[in-house]
C-alpha cells in the first residue's frame, strides 16, 4: 500500500492535485471498502469533514448508506479538499474527486491512473 501511495507522488509532475486525488483515493478505498464507483460518484456534499462521515448513495442495490470514516481518512479528506479547492476556486461541478481538468474523475480515468500507478510502483512485475 505504502508503495502505491509513494508512486502517486510521481504520476504527473507537473500536475501535482493528479498525484493528490489517486493517492486520496487510493487510502479511502483501502481504508473503508468502498467500491470505487461509489467513491467517484461522491459529491462535496457527500462528505461530512466535520464528522468523519460519508454519505454513498445508490449503491449496488440501489440504497444510500452512511460510512463512517477513521479520523486519519477524515484528515486525508480533509487536505485533499484544501488543495483541490486551492486548485480549482470556482467548480465545474460538485464532485469530490475532480480529474486534472476540474471535472469529476471518471472510473475509466481512474482506471487508467491507476495503471499508471501500478507500473510505477513496479507492480507488474518489472523488476521484481
Amino acid at each position: 500500500m505504502a508503495s502505491l501511495i509513494d508512486a502517486c507522488a510521481r504520476i504527473s509532475p507537473s500536475t501535482p492535485l493528479r498525484g493528490r486525488t489517486m493517492a486520496t483515493l487510493i487510502g479511502l478505498l483501502a481504508s473503508s471498502g468502498l467500491r470505487s464507483g461509489e467513491v467517484v460518484r461522491l459529491d462535496r456534499s457527500d462528505v461530512d469533514l466535520t464528522n468523519g462521515v460519508l454519505l454513498v448513495r445508490k449503491t449496488k442495490f440501489r440504497k444510500d448508506r452512511l460510512v463512517p470514516v477513521h479520523t486519519t481518512t477524515q484528515g486525508a479528506l480533509g487536505c485533499y479538499a484544501r488543495e483541490r479547492d486551492a486548485a480549482f476556486p470556482i467548480p465545474k461541478d460538485q464532485a469530490f474527486f475532480l480529474s486534472s481538468r476540474g471535472n469529476r474523475l471518471s472510473a475509466t480515468g481512474l482506471q487508467n491512473g491507476f495503471a499508471e500507478i501500478r507500473k510505477l510502483a513496479d507492480f507488474d512485475g518489472g523488476s521484481r
